[in-house]
């Protein structure tokens, strides 16, 4: 479906989600220099998952998040759920309109967050453990919930969702 005019998904926040378990091609494979993004409509402010590659115990993989306040969040995570890097907004998504989110991610030291195809203020940067410059791999494809951990499932609608295994410029985004 062309554009932003289509909402996909409606997901309830507690057990609605889209998964592709095992994915191979792009999806199996990114780990360093990515861009992930989304078009989302929260309906109520509650941590929540746009979309994630995850392992179930959450050590490997990348994500794109909101938080409770709004913020938005991209990060990875390698070899241990407490070796994590992570970078959110300082200003909160609206609720119940659609906005275009995307981040992008080159080798953990540079990072961009757009909403509607304007970079946006990073206002967060957290890092636990081994700062990690790639994401690592395995897990499920998730759309509405944190990959294949079966947590921090969404409340609003997303469509839209795609990941390149590249860093996409702002004109391109």
């Amino acid at each position: 479906v062309a554009g932003n005019g289509y909402m996909g998904g409606a997901f309830n926040g507690s057990s609605h989600y889209f998964t592709k378990t095992s994915p191979s091609g792009t999806l199996g494979t990114v780990t360093n220099n990515f861009t992930i993004e989304a078009v989302v409509q929260p309906t109520s402010y509650a941590d929540g998952t746009f979309a994630a590659r995850m392992d179930s115990a959450g050590n490997n993989g990348l994500l794109l998040y909101m938080t409770a306040t709004g913020q938005v969040f991209m990060g990875v995570r390698n070899a241990g759920s407490a070796n994590y890097r992570m970078y959110g907004t300082y200003q909160s998504l609206p609720l119940n309109k659609k906005t275009h989110v995307a981040a992008t991610w080159q080798g953990g030291t540079a990072y961009t967050i757009y909403f509607d195809g304007v970079s946006v203020p990073i206002g967060a940067a957290v890092t636990g453990g081994t700062a990690p410059t790639t994401a690592g791999t395995g897990g499920d494809f998730s759309i509405g919930r944190f990959g294949g951990s079966a947590s921090l499932y969404f409340a609003g609608y997303i469509s839209n969702v795609a990941v390149f295994d590249a860093v996409l410029s702002a004109a391109t985004i």
